[in-house]
């Protein structure tokens, strides 16, 4: 199996764009390998597990985090309109309470002037 190291010296031209890319792939690789063998050594640690090569590997690490970050910018937006929503709803509710109270006053004042008019007539 072929480690990081013989794979860096195959493909030298993108070393400068894939730095960053790199140290991500590296530690998940080795944090997957630590988690799947807690007994093996290091030199165990290094070895790619995938015949994809290093650049495609980091170019789809980079693309799924662009797509968790577009999510999560997603997800922020629409708790956003949420907690909008719950206080447009809950000032709703306060209106209408206030309303039935107005209703309630009125259907007082029209069974009091109903009961004179009885009375009158």
């Amino acid at each position: 199996m072929a480690t990081w190291e013989e794979l860096d010296s195959e493909s030298e031209s993108h070393k400068d764009d894939a730095d960053e890319g790199a140290k991500v792939a590296v530690g998940l690789v080795s944090s997957i390998t630590s988690e799947a063998e807690p007994e093996s050594d290091s030199k165990e640690e290094n070895e790619v597990y995938s015949k994809i090569p290093r650049e495609e590997l980091i170019e789809s690490l980079k693309e799924l985090l662009t797509h968790f970050e577009m999510r999560t910018n997603e997800l922020k937006d629409l708790k956003t309109k949420y907690v909008d929503l719950m206080k447009q709803q809950e000032s709703t509710l306060l209106d209408l309470k206030a309303s039935e109270e107005g209703l309630r006053g009125f259907d007082f004042i029209c069974k009091t002037y109903e009961e004179k008019l009885k009375f009158l007539c």
